[in-house]
């Protein structure tokens, strides 16, 4: 069965979920309906020389293609519709030196990205009850989104033995997340034909405090949270073509402290949550990868008085549903 094929199916199942009699039919409080295509290369590149900073120095290179956000009380539909069909690449270079504060830093390409909070306790009937959340997210360019963080220097020495340095290179194509208290139904396509790759570069030496650092790739990502709800539907539907890959390449040495390193690429992920557990649940996912998933993590340490934990992981397919107490 060809791909088309695929996603025609699956978007005539959305639209039968979407029109289903009961509590998320009735009339609602708000109607949120978002339409947007970017179709024009998205590039943010942040080139930093740091020396001689007495507090916390944090830089920051995003590039979104779409973006939409929502807080609502009451009742409420969302329709969201985004369409990338160009390159997204943020690029961030820090060299920093002789601070005594904390140092984070932050390399982030997203193709399309959706969050939505509903509290429907807060709304002009609180006694109507039932939201309703319809995603559709399409990420099509085979230069894909590309997140490059290089991080080099030394004497980083932070009051708080717990900060030390924090660095995140993060390339996602399709990313929606819903919380919702109350009762809800949630309708999810992201479709994924493009290239996601993160890369991560730290040289470091002299560093007190904990070093955290985080290479992700992820193709298509869906977060739904629901509070004191007694009715939730998820209905979930991801497609990946091409390869989320992620890097990590990692010197440090002379280090007082904790590291972390996390290198992960997934291609579907779907995480479910609600409480409190009486409320019953239903969740129809569809999860297709054709793609490739890499994830490549070099490590160097050094003369390091602390711990280190060390993950590197490829993920094609994802599903995580929590109804506990």
């Amino acid at each position: 069965m060809s791909s088309r094929i695929l996603v025609s199916t699956a978007l005539a199942a959305l639209m039968a979920c979407a029109v289903a009699p009961g509590a998320f039919a009735q009339t609602k409080d708000n109607t949120v309906n978002n339409n947007q295509g970017n179709w024009a290369q998205t590039r943010a590149q942040l080139n930093a020389n740091i020396k001689s900073v007495s507090e916390d120095v944090t830089m920051t290179a995003a590039a979104i293609g779409n973006s939409m956000s929502a807080s609502l009380g009451g009742a409420s539909l969302v329709n969201n519709t985004q369409n990338n069909t160009a390159p997204v690449t943020a690029g961030l270079n820090v060299n920093a030196r002789d601070a005594f504060g904390s140092l984070t830093a932050t390399a982030a390409a997203i193709g399309n990205s959706a969050s939505v909070v509903i509290d429907e306790t807060v709304g002009v009937n609180p006694m109507n009850r039932g939201s309703q959340v319809n995603n559709n997210q399409w990420f099509n360019n085979v230069e894909g989104v590309r997140a490059n963080l290089n991080l080099t220097g030394g004497n980083i020495s932070p009051g708080n033995p717990d900060l030390g340095i924090s660095a995140t290179a993060a390339a996602i194509a399709n990313s929606l997340s819903v919380d919702v208290k109350g009762d809800a139904q949630v309708n999810n396509l992201q479709r994924f034909w493009g290239d996601a790759r993160s890369n991560l570069t730290v040289n470091m030496n002299d560093v007190t405090g904990a070093s955290n650092l985080t290479s992700a790739a992820i193709a298509n990502s869906a977060s739904v949270n629901v509070t004191d709800g007694a009715k939730v539907q998820v209905n979930n539907t991801q497609f990946a073509a091409y390869d989320p890959t992620a890097t990590s390449n990692i010197k440090l040495n002379d280090i007082t402290g904790d590291i972390t390193s996390t290198t992960a690429a997934i291609s579907n992920t779907l995480s479910v949550s609600t409480l409190p557990s009486q409320a019953m649940l239903t969740v129809n996912s569809n999860q297709q990868n054709g793609a490739g998933v890499f994830a490549n993590a070099d490590l160097n340490l050094g003369d390091v008085v602390g711990s280190v934990s060390a993950t590197a992981a490829a993920i094609a397919n994802s599903v995580s549903i929590t109804n506990l107490p």
